[in-house]
This record gives structure tokens, C-alpha cells and sequence, in this order.
């Protein structure tokens, strides 16, 4: 039973056995009642329950009676990885660092400054459940970025593969499941050179090698750019999915044998724009990269169900609240973190963060989903100081349901060192 169905129940009246108590235990307690024998009282069952927070949200709201357990925040530069073991891993010009206490104190893995330029900085670390690490680099100027393999022993690095143009973002773009690893070029269009950072990467061997599987065509230049907002990888179909923008350019496409083949959701211009997909179990859930903020869902019949067209996604499916007069993109979707379980629970984290092109926007949220379905607000930041931009962690639903919300693009950077809530609960 979900726990607004418990609410609407007890509030009504009907009769709930609480944890704890079995239908025995009230039978025996009843019939002493009725003999007139005294109750012995466990000292355990007469503590008062804990406390739960009224639900606040609902009806396309997402619900914010829960909050992340802050631990700490501080400013400690830009953290954008952790791996399956809880090593964090971070970026600060040509290096790659590494952290084994959460941030808390970093060292350098390895550096590309050999090459001496600004184009060898380090834009993101990606390491997949096979231990190999892979550093996007480069792609801000008219140079195209390149994916790196680190040596095992540090000693160097491979050039896994070289973009057009563009490079690999921090804050979306990318996802590693097991031994796939997809990763799209992220950079504003040089339409009057017709370049455009529209290529999308497969590995399947843990990212030991990558091949370009998607290049989508330009659509039209009356948009502000041709380019990959982000990707998934699908475990529950086997389907890989693309988001590309912008506007007129806007597309959904997905792939369920690898990229040999793709499908288009509907004609460009009707699709919406969208910078996060996140694929549950019964559900695709998209974050918003415009006007209305928040959650565009599709919901699946099963594995191999396919969404026909626009009309099958509800949107906006959760609406996140912002300005109510202002009918311009305050905030969009950055790069989520995604949990799966062995016994198929399901737990997804996606920041949203201000957009710095909206001179009054400031609001950072953290929304959360075990379902795609009901999303939970659980952190909000009301400054410019600070914009979210990315989730790592926590590494399991159960346990110390330890995450990290990074700030990687400010200043110093700035990190929120917290504790997922048990909301699902």
C-alpha cells in the first residue's frame, strides 16, 4: 500500500494494522479486555509512532514534504563522478582528481597539461562498473573534444575517439550501465560553418572502445542550435534514447539494437525540448529543458512498448513551481543519477538548475522518483551563487544513502554533501 492511500485511509477511519502490531496482537488484546484481565504493556509498543510529514504536492506538483539530510556544503571545486566502490571523481583544468572521503580531500589521478593548452582541460570523468577511466576533454573552441582511456598503471592515455566538433558535458550527455557506455557531443552551433556538435558514442565493453552510432541531420537554422542534450541506456528494453536540440531541431529518437537502426518520435518542431530521459521500469520520464519546468512522462505497457508520437507523453507530467508571471525557462534538467536494484526497486535523482541565459532565474531543485511517476522535491537553493548541475550517489537505496549535488560550473565550485530521505517509505 503506498503511503498516500495509508493517509486517506486512516483519515477515514478504517482500520490499519501499524508496523509492528499483528491482527493477533489486537485479537488477544481484545479478548483480555473482555475477561477483565489486565494488559501487559510492551514498553516498545506503547512509544509513540515517529512523526511523518503531511504530503504537500500532488496534482501535478511534485511532493516536498520530505528533504535531503544536508550534511555539509562547502566549495571545494568540481566533483562529476562516483563509481560503484564510492570513489568520487572530479576535474580541474588539464587534471583528473580523485577523492576517497566524499570530496572532503582530493589528489590528482592523472594530468593531460603535456599538451600545454587550454583544449586538453578536462570536461567530464566517466567510470562504468568495469574500472576503466574515461575523461572527455577539450571541445570548447573549434577543436572537437576527445574521449580518453587513462592506462591502468597512469602511466598515459588512449584516444578512444576524436569529435567533429563539441565536447562532452559535465551536467548531461552521458550514462554508463554495466558494460554500455553512451556519451553525446555537447557545443553551440556554428551554423554559417555548418558545424554542429550532433554525434552520439557507444561502447559495450566497459570503454575500452566507442563508435559513433548517431549523427542526426540539421532540420533548420531558424533554431538556436543543433546539438545533443542527452542519452540513456534503456536495461528494461535494451533501448538506447537520444534527446537532440534545439527547438525546430528538437527530437526524441531511440535505437533497440545498438544503433544500427532509429526511430524518430514524431516531425521535428513538435517535439518538445528535453535535457534528461530517465527509463523506470514502467515508465520513461523526461526532465524539461522549457516552459513548463519539470517531468514529461511516458508511460510503457511493457518491455517492448513504443511511444506513438507526442500524444503519448503527458506533459507536463509534475510541474515544478517557479515564477507564476513569468513565462520564460527559469530552470532545466541536469544530469541525474539512477539507481537499480537486484530486486527491482528503482530510485532516480535529477537536479534542476537555473538557466544563466534568464537574468533573474536563481532557483536550484533536487527532484526525486522510485517510479517516474510521483517526484519529490527534496532541496531547493534560492541564489545565483549556487546552480545545481549534478547528482552523484547515493550507491544504494539502502544503507547511508550518501549523494553529493554539485555545483560545476560556478566559481570554486560548490558541493552538497547530504542523505536521500527514506520518501518511499
Amino acid at each position: 500500500m503506498d503511503r498516500r492511500r495509508f493517509i486517506e485511509l486512516s483519515a477515514a477511519g478504517t482500520g490499519i494494522a501499524l508496523a509492528g502490531c499483528t491482527a493477533n496482537d489486537g485479537a488477544e488484546n481484545a479478548k483480555a479486555a473482555e475477561d477483565g484481565t489486565d494488559v501487559e504493556e510492551d514498553p516498545e509498543e506503547t512509544e509513540p509512532e515517529e512523526e511523518r510529514p503531511e504530503p504537500e504536492g500532488g496534482d501535478g506538483r511534485p511532493y516536498t514534504h520530505y528533504s535531503l539530510d544536508v550534511r555539509d556544503e562547502r566549495s571545494a571545486g568540481y566533483p562529476v563522478w562516483v563509481d560503484r566502490n564510492g570513489r568520487v571523481y572530479g576535474r580541474d583544468g588539464p587534471r583528473v582528481l580523485v577523492s576517497d572521503d566524499w570530496w572532503e580531500t582530493t589528489e590528482t589521478l592523472y594530468s593531460f597539461e603535456e599538451e600545454g593548452t587550454k583544449d586538453e582541460y578536462v570536461q567530464t570523468v566517466i567510470v562504468p562498473d568495469s574500472g576503466r577511466v574515461i575523461a572527455g576533454i577539450g571541445g570548447r573552441g573549434e577543436t572537437g573534444g576527445k574521449v580518453e582511456l587513462v592506462d591502468e598503471d597512469l602511466g598515459g592515455s588512449e584516444t578512444l575517439y576524436r569529435f567533429d566538433y563539441g565536447r562532452v558535458s559535465s551536467e548531461f550527455g552521458h550514462v554508463a550501465y554495466e558494460d554500455v557506455v553512451v556519451i553525446g557531443t555537447y557545443h553551440l552551433s556554428d551554423f554559417e560553418a555548418n558545424r554542429h556538435a550532433n554525434e552520439v558514442i557507444l561502447s559495450t565493453d566497459g570503454g575500452k572502445s566507442f563508435e559513433l552510432i548517431l549523427e542526426p541531420e540539421l532540420h533548420t537554422e531558424d533554431a538556436a542550435n543543433h546539438h545533443v542534450h542527452d542519452v540513456e541506456y534503456d536495461p528494461y528494453a535494451g533501448r538506447i534514447w537520444v534527446a537532440v536540440g534545439d527547438h525546430g531541431n528538437s527530437q526524441i529518437y531511440w535505437s533497440d539494437d545498438l544503433g544500427d537502426s532509429w526511430t524518430e518520435l514524431d516531425e521535428r518542431g513538435r517535439v518538445t525540448m528535453v535535457t534528461q530521459i530517465a527509463a523506470f521500469e514502467n515508465c520513461v520520464a523526461f526532465g524539461t529543458d522549457g516552459v513548463p519546468e519539470g517531468i514529461i512522462r511516458w508511460k510503457r505497457d511493457g518491455p517492448n512498448d513504443e511511444p506513438d508520437g507526442v500524444a503519448d507523453l503527458v506533459r507536463p507530467h509534475v510541474e515544478i513551481e517557479t515564477d507564476p508571471d513569468d513565462d520564460v525557462m527559469e530552470l532545466y534538467a541536469r544530469r541525474r543519477w539512477h539507481v537499480r536494484e537486484d530486486d527491482g526497486r528503482e530510485l532516480c535523482l535529477m537536479p534542476f538548475g537555473y538557466s544563466t541565459m534568464h537574468e533573474t532565474a536563481s532557483d536550484s531543485v533536487v527532484l526525486a522518483s522510485v517510479d517516474g511517476d510521483e517526484w519529490y522535491e527534496l532541496y531547493r537553493t534560492e541564489t545565483r551563487d549556487v546552480l545545481l548541475s549534478n547528482v552523484m550517489g547515493p550507491l544504494s537505496m539502502d544503507g547511508d544513502r550518501r549523494t553529493l549535488v554539485s555545483d560545476s560550473f560556478q566559481a570554486e565550485g560548490h558541493q552538497i554533501d547530504a542523505t536521500v530521505p527514506l520518501f518511499w517509505n
